[in-house]
């Protein structure tokens, strides 16, 4: 069916030219009036639907099949009309980026995403972020994407995660790493701190007298979960040790007899 026939415009017709023939038109054949054929009418209506959408113009416009015979041979051809039935044709595809916390994955979240599809419309749909998820995962909602063809299934919007960097811990995997500062006095004597993981709980660590900087401990349950499980990964602190200013000479005398295994005080 030839849409531009049809209306009686030329392929190169402007918006106000489309729109100007339709009306002149479906008035003539509207079916109230006298003389009206209803049949002529749902075709100029067919055909000022598609051609006033951008989009639904642009993919009518476009040539359907093209074989050149002279760039193969007749093997070729006949091959591609006996293979396997293609994959029914859809619209496009639509992918956003979403963009979350570490915090989030250690949750899960509900979004509400935006996006415009290729008509201009704006569309809006309800994202659940599982608990879990990896960076880079993309996610697909079927029959959300691009619907300029009307004669095709509608397109899947696709949803790709991004993780944004946390300012105090890495993640690896389902494990998450961090570190802490300790004064190095307390590694030799042995200490307890207070660690706050992602879910914003404090856990307490003991820190082993004799510890070494560099030295990594493990806190289990305190990492992220599963996204399939829900099990969760380890907490590893990683020690640093910081070297404290001493103004106490006699302080000073006490950590060297220390160092050197002289100290005899009970």
């Amino acid at each position: 069916m030839d849409y531009y026939n049809i209306l009686g415009v030329a392929k190169n017709a402007t918006d106000a030219d489309i729109k100007k023939a339709y009306r002149k038109l479906a008035k003539a054949s509207h079916p109230d009036r006298t003389g009206g054929d209803d049949t002529q009418f749902k075709r100029i209506n067919e055909a000022y639907e598609t051609l006033k959408n951008p989009a639904k113009r642009q993919q009518y416009d476009t040539p359907k099949h093209h074989i050149d015979i002279n760039a193969q041979n007749m093997h070729d051809i006949f091959g591609n009309i006996f293979r396997q039935p293609q994959r029914m044709r859809q619209n496009q595809d639509v992918t956003i980026n979403v963009r979350i916390t570490l915090n989030d994955v250690m949750t899960g979240k509900d979004i509400i995403g935006r996006y415009r599809l290729g008509t201009g419309r704006e569309e809006i749909a309800n994202i659940r972020v599982p608990a879990g998820v990896e960076n880079g995962l993309i996610m697909q909602y079927r029959g959300l994407g691009d619907d300029a063809v009307n004669q095709l299934p509608r397109g899947n919007l696709n949803v790709r995660i991004i993780v944004e960097n946390h300012p105090n811990f890495v993640r690896d995997r389902l494990h998450i790493r961090t570190n802490c500062s300790i004064n190095v006095l307390a590694l030799i004597l042995g200490t307890q701190v207070i660690v706050t993981d992602l879910a914003g709980k404090d856990v307490n660590v003991k820190i082993p007298a004799g510890t070494n900087p560099g030295t990594i401990l493990s806190i289990a349950g305190h990492g992220l979960p599963d996204v399939n499980t829900g099990k969760l990964g380890n907490l590893y602190l990683e020690i640093k040790g910081n070297t404290p200013k001493i103004d106490d000479w006699d302080m000073l005398e006490d950590v060297r007899k220390i160092y050197n295994g002289t100290n005899t005080s009970t």
